[in-house]
């Protein structure tokens, strides 16, 4: 009989899949949402109400110029991706699922997102804001080819993906 294994083994990159965003996601994406660090790190800068959340999500799931995906690890869910399209443009975010994180899930999520993004010729430039603070965030969106084009008004860093 031969000797065990390696204890570990190098899994490669996280086996992750799309979906589009159903009705009874509503509470999952809330809690992504209202994870501290991602509330730290939002726009806003506080958490989202359960109503105002189930009122923008209805809303999102019905409305032509948003797309919303649920991001399943084997069947898990583990984050979401939402693109905003406005014209030839789109306004690509994530949120990853805290037990989800550090592992390459988001930087799945983006790939596989941009790729149906493409595939469907929704937009021809992708933009994102990250805050300066979300180094994870940065480096994900870096890595799928974004690059930094400055700063918002709110002093959020700006990156950019030309398609095609």
């Amino acid at each position: 009989m031969g000797r065990p294994g390696a204890l570990t083994v190098d899994r490669g990159p996280p086996d992750v899949a799309l979906r589009a965003a159903r009705n009874d996601d509503v509470a999952l994406v809330r809690s992504w949402r209202n994870d501290p660090d991602a509330v730290r790190f939002s726009t806003s800068r506080r958490p989202v109400s359960e109503l105002d959340h189930g009122r923008w999500f209805s809303a999102a799931l019905v409305d032509p110029r948003v797309r919303l995906w649920v991001a399943e690890e084997r069947g898990i869910p583990v984050g979401q991706v939402r693109l905003n399209l406005d014209g030839d443009a789109g306004v690509l975010s994530i949120a990853v699922a805290p037990a989800a994180r550090g592992r390459g899930v988001g930087q799945q999520m983006l790939r596989i997102a941009l790729a149906e993004i493409e595939r469907d010729h929704l937009v021809a430039i992708v933009t994102a804001v990250t805050h300066p603070d979300n180094s994870a965030s940065m480096r994900a969106f870096e890595r799928v080819g974004f690059r930094r084009r400055g700063r918002s008004a709110d002093g959020f860093i700006v990156f950019e993906l030309r398609l095609g």
